[in-house]
């Protein structure tokens, strides 16, 4: 305690100067008790001290994180009125089986000249290709960037873009131009000033107009990029037929600024006859659907609040890993409930503490003092208390703050949120007196007449017990809380996938490999670590966002199939990679040429969706997929191509018109490294130009749970925080309640009340008040941690040993926490605690 009393006489000193300077008799007076109060009461001071200074740092670092959260796109110029455009799709049965944050690329232009409702309007399409800087006399500098975006120039009017070289008019206006970020400017010339280089992208220069600072970290998307539409006219790019009619492709991200006085609902209730205008029109005409197709029906549109994005939007194809408002509750919660935790030390401390003072406040009454003057006296030490707290909060949030960023990989200022600090300056003093206000009603009610005659009052023992059952509680809920996360974090961890995942490498597949591909596939087999190479268009751990209609025979016809089966493009040796077994039929084999443009192969979900109850009867069956007529050749077993968030999906399998973006590569042996060198050498050798990027399945299979994990080190961190904090409190009134039962406890011993006898009398109390606080904890903790394990498709269910579990653990930290007072009270001698009776 020797660093708080230093701190203590510091701040005393500095409050004592300040006093001198406006002097103010009263207001000296109460200062000077209160800081006697402190140094005579050093064991509570601390525990008041250092307690609530736990809490408030907590609560700094926790409120800094949820006020970052709620800033996301609100420093845009026109935040409120700014929207993006969304599209689901559904099933027969009306459920959403595909929510998109992108659309397709005619529904932005249609928008645009269909609803005089927006003011402007501009698409972006968001790429992950390779940037490189030739100059002649230096090697070439080539990176994967995977933060471009090419953008119509109505983006400088929406969004807030800071050119700093350029201008916005013009930077955007014509093909092949682009401006960058200042970290790529650096990154690549190393100087900011380079308006009229140029950088290579699809294998052709493109030249940069303009150079803008970095967008704010609270974005819900951070470009390096940023590309003119208009180059996507070239037909060997994209291409302006397909930007008009292409109605698959829902890769376009679509914003735009609703005029003042327009109402967002009204539009959005407009979308679905827009919809049956212009793709159901389309539909029918290129398509072949039925003269009754509705369009509106099987997929619409949304409007989206740009500030809504970060924190209530978890669609299937987010540009960046969104927030969840649920987290930033949780957050605000559990900052709520540590400050509830340190504020009933406070009271049950004070309260407690009362009889100590009972003589003190009985001569003042005599000697004529009010009851307002006692309450303020009280209430200055209270406030006292919460100011030395709250200095030593800060200290500890600035460096704290450090952590707090690299953890959730923010980047937040400790001083850059003044009206933050200033807040929390003025809550600490209201939860001084808030805290300080009944203690403080307590003491001034006593009466002297009785105070003075030795009878004694510490308030209502009740209100203490209360409090202490709040507290620990709200602890209990937190110790099963973490542990419900662990567990089914332990889950996710250890479930049979249904694919390998451990050992296989993940790369990007270009498509100028496609001539050399059995020579580069035999060099890497060839080595004795690789087992096997596959290629595919999409890969585990990513979503399923690519689909098309189905039709199955049905009697005499091809017939709709009615679910949305979503599909993947994949070569002979992609199952043999990931080592997913059949259920029924075969793989894909190069022997039987047919496979490659009318073979199927489906996941065992795709039976259910069908109807289909025997895997094996509909081997060889006609089966239709995107127009393209073949047969189902084989049936592969389920497995977890997305998270365990999502449930499995139907899925067909085929090589048609392969476009592949993905090369998975399995290692096997101990030597892993040697086979990552082997890999190494023969991309060099086939692939010179390209940069060697390459992932861990397994990496990317726990990144897909990065929040979670996260959650539980949130979860563990403050629930032993709270914890801890309430044994401060516990172990300051078990000290107390001790000392005001030493001459019963000597008396008993006299009797003949043994140390078991003893121990047992102190500790009953507390037992009874931690299983009263488990009675409440249980049921709070079932109710909400089913909410969150229902977030998951695949979860675990709840077990009431792990209930019992946390009931034991807050009895013995309890015990833990009072046993040192307990039995030192138990074995003293009763000679010495009754030789003045």
């Amino acid at each position: 305690m020797q660093p708080l009393k230093t701190f203590t006489v510091f701040v005393a000193t500095a409050l004592s100067r300040s006093v001198q300077a406006n002097p103010n008799p009263m207001l000296i007076n109460y200062l000077k008790v209160a800081l006697r109060s402190i140094f005579r009461n050093k064991l509570t001071s601390f525990i008041n001290i250092a307690g609530l200074a736990l809490a408030l740092s907590s609560a700094l670092l926790i409120t800094f994180y949820v006020v970052d959260e709620l800033s996301y796109d609100k420093h845009h110029p026109k935040a409120d009125r700014l929207y993006r455009v969304t599209r689901y799709f559904y099933d027969q049965d009306g459920n959403a089986s595909l929510r998109l944050a992108n659309v397709a690329p005619p529904i932005g232009m249609f928008m645009r000249n269909d609803f005089p409702e927006i003011e402007k309007l501009f698409r972006m399409l968001s790429l992950n290709t390779t940037v490189t800087l030739r100059e002649d006399g230096n090697e070439d500098k080539s990176f994967r960037e995977p933060n471009i975006f090419i953008s119509e120039p109505e983006i400088f009017d929406l969004l807030q873009v800071n050119l700093t070289e350029g201008n916005k008019a013009t930077a955007l206006e014509k093909p092949g131009t682009m401006v960058l970020s200042e970290a790529m400017a650096e990154k690549y010339f190393g100087s900011t000033q380079v308006q009229g280089k140029t950088l290579e992208l699809f294998g052709f220069p493109v030249q940069i107009t303009g150079v803008y600072k970095s967008f704010k970290p609270q974005t819900h998307f951070h470009p390096d990029f940023l590309l003119s539409f208009s180059t996507l006219n070239d037909s060997t790019i994209y291409g302006r037929r397909r930007l008009e009619t292409n109605w698959g492709n829902n890769s376009f991200g679509t914003y735009f600024l609703l005029k003042e006085g327009e109402d967002a609902k009204a539009l959005e209730g407009k979308l679905p006859d827009f919809l049956d205008k212009h793709f159901g029109t389309f539909a029918k005409a290129n398509f072949g659907a039925p003269p009754d197709f509705v369009a509106s029906k099987v997929t619409s549109l949304q409007l989206q609040k740009i500030t809504d994005i970060h924190l209530h939007s978890h669609l299937d194809d987010e540009l960046e890993p969104p927030g969840n408002i649920n987290t930033v509750y949780l957050m605000g919660t559990i900052g709520l409930f540590i400050i509830l935790i340190a504020g009933f030390n406070f009271i049950n401390l004070s309260t407690a503490q009362a009889t100590k003072r009972s003589k003190e406040v009985g001569i003042r009454k005599v000697a004529g003092a009010f009851k307002t003057q006692l309450m303020n006296q009280y209430l200055s030490e209270s406030v006292l208390i919460s100011l030395f707290a709250c200095a030593l909060a800060l200290g500890a949030g600035y460096f704290a703050l450090e952590w707090l960023n690299g953890f959730t990989e923010k980047s937040i200022s400790f001083l850059g949120n003044p009206i933050l600090l200033m807040a929390m300056i003025g809550g600490t003093i209201v939860i001084g007196i808030l805290a300080g206000l009944y203690p403080a009603f307590v003491i001034s009610a006593f009466r002297p007449a009785v105070i003075l005659k030795g009878k004694q009052s510490g308030g209502k023992p009740m209100l203490r017990r209360a409090l202490v059952v709040v507290q620990f509680s709200i602890s209990i809920v937190l110790v099963i809380a973490t542990g419900i996360i662990f567990s089914q974090l332990e889950y996710i961890n250890s479930k049979d996938l249904g694919y390998a995942k451990d050992q296989v490498i993940t790369l990007p597949y270009y498509g100028n490999l496609n001539d050399n591909y059995e020579a580069f596939y035999n060099t890497l087999t060839g080595h004795s670590s690789i087992k096997n190479v596959g290629r595919s268009s999409r890969i585990p751990t990513g979503r399923l966002l690519d689909s098309m209609g189905a039709q199955m025979r049905k009697g005499d016809s091809l017939q709709n199939v009615g679910s949305r089966i979503a599909y993947i493009r994949v070569d002979h040796t992609f199952f043999d990679t990931y080592s997913i077994p059949f259920v029924a039929g075969r793989n894909f084999s190069k022997e039987v040429r047919t496979d490659d443009s009318l073979g199927y192969v489906l996941n065992e979900t795709a039976l259910v969706a069908m109807g289909i109850a025997d895997p094996a009867s509909l081997i060889n069956q006609e089966f239709s997929y995107g127009g393209v007529n073949g047969r189902v050749i084989g049936i592969a077993r389920d497995f977890h191509f997305e998270s365990l968030h999502q449930t499995i999906n139907p899925i067909v399998f085929m090589i048609q018109q392969p476009q592949y973006n993905n090369l998975s590569v399995q290692v096997v042996g101990s030597n892993f490294q040697d086979g990552l060198n082997h890999i190494e050498k023969v991309w060099r050798e086939f692939l010179p130009d390209r940069l060697f990027e390459y992932t861990f399945m397994n990496e990317r299979y726990n990144k897909l749970y990065q929040n979670e994990t996260k959650q539980s080190q949130l979860f563990t961190g403050f629930s032993l925080l709270a914890i801890f904090i309430g044994c401060l409190g516990l172990f300051g009134l078990a000290t107390f309640n001790t000392l005001q039962r030493i001459k019963e406890i000597g008396i008993r011993k006299v009797l003949g009340a043994s140390v078991p006898n003893i121990l047992t009398l102190l500790s009953r109390e507390i037992v009874i008040l931690v299983i009263v606080a488990n009675v409440i904890a249980w049921p709070v903790a079932w109710y909400f941690m089913d909410k969150w394990l229902n977030t998951f498709a695949y979860r675990i269910e709840m077990n009431i040993v792990l209930y019992m579990l946390a009931a034991l653990v807050a009895i013995a930290i309890a015990l833990i926490t009072v046993s040192s007072q307990t039995l030192k009270a138990a074995m003293s001698n009763p000679a010495n605690t009754l030789k003045y009776e």
